[in-house]
């Protein structure tokens, strides 16, 4: 009886995501899309900093 719920125990725990390789593209899959995401966040942010320094260096010529 111990044998028995020992292998069930074996087969519940290696039946999850990482066990199949549609699992684990699905894993890498979604890794890679909150790269990208955190990509596109970083990008929009950068553009904004840039947005603000050339509204500052339009300020500063147009004072001359």
């Amino acid at each position: 009886m111990k044998i028995v719920i020992i292998v069930f125990f074996f087969a519940l725990t290696g039946c999850g995501p990482e066990s199949s390789p549609e699992g684990r593209s699905k894993i890498r899959d979604e890794k890679i899309q909150q790269q990208i995401d955190s990509l596109k966040n970083q990008n929009r942010v950068i553009i904004d900093s840039l947005d603000a320094i050339n509204q500052e260096i339009k300020k500063l010529k147009g004072d001359r």
